[in-house]
């Protein structure tokens, strides 16, 4: 009886100390992201039974101690799944602010050299040559202005072609960094699939598991699944992207100016939902192409109308019959906009006048700045102007739906994830206060295990000596 009192006493030394180290362990995460604290179960240990005739073999009524059932670790698996499915639309949205944030720095308006002001100036310039055809001053600031013009919707094109081959290396990047966490989340099922086989609670291996679905969830609308061995498999569009211990790569497909996103080795489109692949994918096949289609629409209209007008008329310098037929714009076969060469050396061959050697002509100069107000965008139902003015307030409309998106979407993530911290975040405090129970009771332990090596020395040195 009294070696059990020993081996109760060393059971309850053991489990103290696997309390303290958990909760060592604790403390020394505190600070690890995506770390969920742990806790010891300490349970009692199979109670002890007298034998004798008269009893049965079943549990007794004396203790035996205490064991550690388990070491698990405090996390809630509702929150991480609402986590990881606002965190898609949290993704998604913030692309799309990134993404509109630059677009909005290539219009820059409302400025004094935003293409709407530059719009102006350019009607302006002709109106100023229509009141004085003669005037060189007048002519020369007409080119300069126009020039201007043209350059700037060169480069508010080139600009948002660029943002294009931008978007396609993001997709890349991120494409990558998807296959690394679809590869490492493989790995670590291999490795907690074998520990819990082993009747292991892998606690560390299911929190870097956690943290990476964490991280991919911005990504993709991938949907997950846990299977019974403590595997997870990941799905995009109903395929694997992760089957237990395979993960199946993607790859970045463009093509004609269309990107998408493969699976590597089929060439399989992915189904993609949510997520910042997603909205990159928008922003690159559809929202770019659409603004600079605008931007060459304006482009179109504006040198097809002048030159309509315009090659019909006389510059200064003309001679009489028939017009030179002198455009006033070119559109270059790479599709840039530019003033005609010949105007721009002589200001003088700018085409005010529907008659030669009539310095005092203005009819086609009055006609062009009256294109202002004439109706030849949006199926004939829109000035210049307005298109522009409209395709800037669409991009400006579309940058606050996003960023109210964000916000809301960031409100909401931050919620989840102080709910889900609330549980799984370490608190030092209580892991002290634990650190001190735990620590009384291993040194309770010890002074039993102390007293019962007393009652051992009582009985071998102190018993059965009277008389000697």
């Amino acid at each position: 009886m009294v070696f059990r009192a020993l081996e109760t006493a060393f059971r309850g030394l053991m489990a103290q100390q696997r309390a303290v180290d958990t909760t060592n362990h604790n403390i020394a995460n505190a600070n690890t992201p995506g770390f969920a604290r742990q806790r010891v179960a300490l349970v009692p240990s199979a109670p002890y039974t007298v034998p004798a005739f008269n009893r049965s073999g079943l549990a007794g009524q004396i203790g035996t101690g205490v064991l550690v059932a388990s070491i698990t670790r405090i996390r809630e698996s509702v929150f991480d799944q609402q986590y990881r499915v606002q965190s898609q639309a949290l993704g998604e949205s913030s692309t799309l602010v990134d993404a509109y944030a630059q677009i909005e720095a290539v219009f820059n308006e409302p400025t004094a050299s935003g293409l709407g002001a530059l719009l102006d100036r350019f009607w302006r310039a002709w109106q100023a040559v229509s009141n004085q055809p003669e005037d060189l001053a007048a002519r020369a600031a007409l080119v300069q202005d126009a020039t201007t013009l043209a350059a700037n919707l060169n480069r508010m094109r080139t600009q948002l072609q660029q943002l294009q081959s931008d978007a396609a290396v993001k997709l890349t990047l991120q494409v990558s960094e998807v296959n690394g966490i679809a590869q490492r989340v493989a790995a670590l099922n291999q490795q907690i699939v074998a520990a819990l086989a082993t009747g292991q609670t892998p606690n560390d291996l299911l929190d870097q598991r956690d943290l990476l679905l964490d991280k991919l969830a911005s990504f993709t609308g991938a949907t997950i699944r846990t299977l019974p061995n403590g595997a997870v498999n990941i799905y995009l569009g109903g395929y694997p992207l992760v089957d237990q211990e395979q993960s199946f790569p993607l790859t970045v497909q463009v093509a004609g100016g269309t990107a998408s996103i493969a699976w590597q080795g089929t060439n399989s489109p992915v189904a993609l939902e949510r997520g910042s692949l997603q909205a990159l994918l928008d922003i690159h096949n559809s929202t770019l192409p659409g603004l600079v289609g605008k931007l060459e629409a304006i482009r179109d209209a504006l040198a097809n109308e002048v030159n309509a007008l315009h090659t019909t008329g006389y510059g200064l310098t003309d001679p009489a019959g028939p017009p030179p037929a002198r455009p006033f714009f070119v559109i270059n076969p790479d599709g840039s906009l530019e003033v005609e060469p010949t105007i721009v050396a002589d200001p003088q061959l700018v085409a005010a006048a529907d008659a030669a050697a009539e310095p005092g002509n203005n009819a086609i100069a009055r006609a062009i700045a009256e294109l202002r107000s004439k109706l030849v965008l949006n199926g004939n139902t829109a000035t210049i102007n307005d298109f522009y003015n409209t395709l800037v307030a669409e991009v400006g409309g579309a940058s606050q739906t996003a960023q109210v998106t964000r916000d809301n979407q960031q409100a909401l993530v931050d919620a989840i994830d102080r709910q889900r911290k609330e549980i799984m975040s370490v608190s030092l405090d209580e892991e002290m206060a634990n650190l001190i129970k735990y620590q009384q009771a291993y040194g309770a332990a010890a002074r039993a295990i102390t007293a019962v090596d007393e009652m051992l020395d009582r009985i071998i040195n102190g018993m059965g000596l009277v008389g000697r």
